[in-house]
């Protein structure tokens, strides 16, 4: 099955791991990134826009011109989603000064705050994540972290929060 896939990035970083996952497909995949002009168009004139197009070509626009049918086709991934749970014998401030701490070894960034919870976004080499974090408590501080992402970053986040906070809870 052959697919041809638009993506839209907002930066060169972003960008460059899209290049970087398609090297990395290439062996297991036939991955071809078109030189030249790529768009896409809709149209119920097809015959007549080819027509026009390849009388504005130099030398032999057969060589220079593929042209593929498109169907569009929703691809439905869902998100992983780990929500992990702990109840900490610490003071409410001191749990949030180590869950920072935590988050930042982890290259996790403060995106925003709701009614609830803080939201950060981490970037790993095995992909990105949301981490939502809700801390409650006097004395015993009751932690709850929610990760979702595409992918094992999922897993791999889970696995390192739970080996930090285990060790910090005297677990």
């Amino acid at each position: 099955m052959e697919y041809v896939v638009f993506v839209g990035y907002e930066n060169d970083a972003e960008r460059k791991r899209v290049d970087y996952l398609l090297s990395k497909w290439a062996e297991k995949a036939t991955v071809r990134k078109p030189g030249g002009l790529v768009f896409f168009i809709k149209t119920e004139k097809a015959e007549e826009f080819l027509e026009e197009l390849l009388s504005k070509l130099e030398g032999d626009p057969r060589e220079k011109v593929e042209v593929y049918r498109v169907e569009e086709e929703v691809l439905v991934t869902k998100t992983k989603k780990k929500t992990l749970h702990y109840t900490i014998d610490e003071e409410k401030k001191v749990v949030e000064r180590f869950i920072g701490y935590l988050l930042s070894k982890l290259n996790a960034s403060y995106a925003y705050s709701d009614a609830m919870a803080k939201v950060y976004s981490a970037y790993t080499r095995k992909g990105r994540a949301t981490l939502k974090v809700l801390l409650r408590g006097d004395g015993k501080t009751e932690v709850t972290i929610e990760i979702e992402g595409y992918g094992d970053v999922v897993d791999f986040l889970a696995d390192k929060i739970e080996e930090e906070l285990k060790i910090f809870a005297g677990d």
